[in-house]
């Protein structure tokens, strides 16, 4: 059976039955799951631990009450960890990493580095280093395949390449991650940043959508666009509570 991509890399279990996936977003988010070749139900801990990632990206985009967002990815790792898969459990944490990075925060790799040190996999240490490393250090042949436009175009320094390379990306929560990546590296542009806004309100994202319209009033603050920033900080003002 042909191998089906993910974002992350693609996965199999580590037991004399291959489980490979259809996926979208990062790589966890799955879409189907077939065992052995045959359609067979997931495991129970497969599909469960899919439930409890989809709700908790949704919690955590969506800025629910953090005390429950905080519930939440200790159910995840409950479910993943009856596998004892490793590379599953990285990807759980570079996904909530990925989470933090949409949402301009500082991505959390403690616990990453820890299943890391206990199994390398090459694919999901390049996305880590993706999210918080320099970009020359990140071979774009092992990043999801989405991003390498991206990376190419920040790898060179090419700002204004790598704003439209984040605007042509199809996933909205990766063309977040991407704006996250870049702001991390380059000054922000008003292209990037209204991307970013509009790609946040769009779908929802209130956590996300605040942070990125922080982020543009004190870009207009800086520039003296007192305006424009005045009228940022209402928008604020209305959609905050």
């Amino acid at each position: 059976m042909r191998k089906m991509r993910i974002p992350f890399a693609t996965f199999t279990s580590r037991s004399s039955r291959t489980i490979r996936t259809g996926a979208v977003l990062l790589g966890l988010l799955w879409a189907a799951l077939w065992i052995g070749g045959c359609g067979k139900p997931a495991p129970a801990w497969f599909a469960a631990g899919h439930q409890q990632l989809e709700s908790f990206k949704t919690d955590y985009l969506t800025g629910a009450e953090p005390r429950l967002v905080e519930l939440r990815f200790p159910r995840v790792l409950r479910e993943l960890k009856k596998s004892g898969d490793l590379d599953l459990i990285q990807k759980a944490w570079l996904t909530k990493m990925a989470l933090q990075v949409a949402a301009l925060e500082k991505a959390k790799a403690d616990d990453y580095l820890a299943a890391e040190a206990a199994l390398a996999v090459p694919e999901n240490r390049q996305f880590y280093l993706f999210l918080t490393g320099e970009p020359a250090q990140v071979e774009a042949a092992l990043v999801p395949k989405a991003y390498r436009p991206f990376l190419a175009a920040l790898q060179s320094r090419n700002a204004d390449a790598a704003v439209r390379k984040i605007a042509d990306i199809e996933d909205p929560l990766s063309r977040l991650i991407a704006a996250g990546v870049l702001i991390r590296h380059l000054p922000p542009s008003e292209a990037l940043l209204q991307t970013a806004v509009e790609t946040a309100s769009q779908n929802g994202w209130k956590r996300v959508l605040l942070a990125w319209l922080k982020e543009s009033k004190t870009f207009h603050e800086k520039r003296g666009e007192t305006a424009q920033a005045e009228a940022i900080g209402r928008r604020l003002n209305l959609i905050a509570p």
